[in-house]
């Protein structure tokens, strides 16, 4: 592992490490409820390397180790009752996995590869050395290779980029060492706002929560519920994963879903909306798959009790 100086983007409110290394439980729902797939989410791996939080990237943990390569375009949204935080994100990120990082004998990431010079369409995507951060740790003295992320901060545009629906986003770099060069594209989902719940509100686990939202969705159309707990290194823990499987702008989550909920102590949950399109491809010189994403995040933190 290279020892180096320390750049680090704060691209969302909460840092938050996806799905697991387990695989999920499903809940069983009844058949009233057959366009909903509940997933209960085993503890997650805290020792390995955090990129970014899923309510930030739509990447789950279990996800990013499938896809060793990530390339990214997200809207997000932020909601917490009182205020609204707001960016446009976009990541390229190809891991080494012949450049493992380990520690007390155990792989917890790999290196990021440097593939010279990489634009989101016309924009340039600045070159950044990754946190070393795991879900308990953060070490300023290390990194964890290279990345490319560009973020911009409630709607201020950075040159050309801001996420916009219906656009085609390409991922262009020119290559290096044994990449060449590439160039990967995804249309992006309209943008969702989620109309009810509103944020901020009280939901009681013995009722059905009805949910609204405008756009239509993507391909994929995710919730996760997660945890907050302030004095976490990282402090969102996500719980559940819901994929809806049918739907036009509504949803009704059964009072089972939310009785399920593992305790917290205050009663502070962050439901993540998330609406993806997604491919799967291949870059000449990468052996690895590479997940590429569009995607509208609308982040909205309840209380349920």
């Amino acid at each position: 592992m290279r020892r180096s100086g320390f750049i680090l983007a704060v691209v969302s409110l909460f840092w938050l490490v996806g799905c697991q290394e387990n695989s999920p439980v499903q809940l069983a729902l009844d058949q009233s409820t057959p366009a909903l797939e509940v997933k209960v989410l085993p503890a997650i791996d805290s020792t390995l390397i955090v990129d970014a939080s899923v309510d930030t990237s739509g990447v789950m943990q279990q996800e990013e180790q499938l896809y060793p390569a990530t390339f990214l375009v997200n809207g997000v949204k932020t909601d917490v009752g009182a205020s609204r935080s707001s960016f446009s994100y976009s990541r390229i990120l190809l891991n080494d996995k012949r450049s493992p990082i380990s520690e007390l004998g155990k792989v917890i990431g790999y290196l990021g590869l440097d593939v010279g010079t990489a634009k989101v369409n016309t924009v340039d995507l600045p070159k950044t050395l990754r946190p070393y951060r795991t879900w308990t740790t953060f070490s300023p003295d290390y990194n964890a290779g290279r990345a490319y992320t560009l973020v911009d901060q409630d709607n201020q545009p950075i040159g050309n980029f801001a996420y916009a629906a219906g656009q085609t986003y390409r991922f262009v770099a020119d290559g290096r060492g044994s990449v060449t060069p590439f160039e990967l594209a995804i249309s992006s989902p309209e943008e969702i706002t989620v109309l009810e719940p509103r944020a901020g509100s009280v939901v009681l686990k013995d009722d059905d929560l009805q949910v609204r939202w405008s756009g239509t969705v993507g391909g994929t159309f995710r919730v996760l519920i997660s945890s907050y707990s302030a004095r976490s290194n990282v402090p969102v823990k996500p719980l559940l994963q819901i994929d809806v499987k049918e739907g036009t702008n509504s949803l009704t989550l059964p009072a089972k879903v939310l009785k399920s909920l593992q305790a917290n102590s205050d009663g502070r949950y962050l439901f993540s909306f998330i609406s993806m399109n997604r491919s799967v491809a291949s870059i000449p010189g990468y052996t690895e798959k590479v997940l590429v994403q569009a995607a509208s995040i609308h982040n909205i933190q309840l209380w349920v009790k």
